[in-house]
């Protein structure tokens, strides 16, 4: 199925997977994107101008069925791609568990119900790795014998009720027009960088944001993790689509790479790019979180969604973007 001549929701439309997969979806042939999000930023803004027409800007919460339903009765729509999710690191969702699961909850039924309802040509729901629990190699068809880790405890439970609630539809419906694609851990360009974010976006925030040469990175660095580029994860959303892919899929690398090396491609991208450097200096007081999240790719090279970007050239474009925009 070609995106040539469709009418594409994306939701999350500002985040780090969104705003790459608008403008994918244009670049591909699509006819309107319509980027949802609960505020139009400046970056949704500027895509409106760039493709006059055929990108508008839906300021909508998702949370509320009715404002749902009521763009679903008044636009035909072809393909969504609900890519809207609420991004953190484990310390923050183990304090604010609520902040995750109420909206999460809300927003996952009312766009995956006003889907199926409006017949769409196909529909991609962007799960999340923290629906495993933790394990050396993370397979899709091992997820419902097992519980999620405790340091993704309540958006891993949020996130799998996504996911049955799409199985519901399929068993009661037959409802086959439809992808989920569990994603390792996403970083990137549009990513959140605060004290408070995941692993690479708190770090290029420490990079630039706390004084003198000393870097304090929690834990001893040794957990593994498998990143991936947001860029990388918005054509998977679209390649499942084209390829009309009716399956739960990972999207990782493929291969998990310690957290101290990937603070030190971090800092060594940082002083390639300022000529400045920073000593890493590591809290064993703090918590390292799961060993090991490495997801499975077996399915992934059989439909041939495949990630493009090497870990230290997405770093070098996020840290690059991240310096650029915040005018440092």
């Amino acid at each position: 199925m070609k995106l040539t001549n469709k009418r594409v929701v994306v939701t999350g439309a500002a985040g780090l997977v969104g705003l790459p997969t608008i403008r994918k979806c244009l670049e591909q042939g699509a006819d309107i994107v319509y980027a949802m999000d609960i505020n139009i930023t400046p970056e949704i803004h500027s895509l409106e101008a760039e493709f006059a027409g055929r990108c508008i800007g839906v300021k909508i919460d998702l949370t509320y069925m009715d404002q749902v339903e009521s763009f679903f009765k008044k636009r035909h729509v072809d393909v969504v791609l609900h890519i809207a999710g609420i991004k953190g690191s484990p310390s923050r969702t183990a304090k604010s568990p609520a902040d995750y699961v109420f909206p999460m909850m809300m927003f996952n039924t009312n766009v995956i119900k006003a889907a199926f309802d409006a017949k769409v040509d196909w529909f991609v729901y962007l799960s999340s790795v923290g629906v495993y629990a933790p394990a050396d190699i993370m397979e899709e068809d091992t997820v419902w014998s097992t519980m999620p880790s405790k340091n993704d405890w309540h958006p891993g439970w949020t996130k799998r009720m996504g996911e049955l609630a799409i199985d519901a539809l399929k068993v009661q419906h037959g409802w086959t027009k439809w992808t989920i694609i569990r994603p390792s851990n996403i970083y990137g360009v549009n990513d959140k960088f605060s004290q408070d974010s995941t692993v690479i976006g708190s770090n290029v925030w420490k990079l630039f944001n706390v004084e003198g040469s000393e870097m304090i990175c929690w834990g001893n660095g040794s957990a593994r993790r498998d990143f991936v580029f947001g860029d990388d994860v918005a054509q998977a959303t679209i390649d499942c689509v084209v390829n009309e892919v009716n399956d739960i899929i990972n999207f990782g690398c493929g291969e998990a790479v310690t957290i101290k090396d990937t603070i030190e491609t971090i800092v060594d991208v940082y002083k390639e790019l300022t000529g400045k450097t920073k000593n890493i200096i590591w809290d064993e007081t703090k918590p390292n979180g799961d060993l090991l999240r490495c997801l499975g790719s077996e399915k992934q090279r059989k439909y041939n969604i495949l990630p493009k970007t090497s870990l230290k050239d997405g770093l070098r474009s996020t840290i690059k973007n991240y310096a650029k925009n915040y005018k440092i």
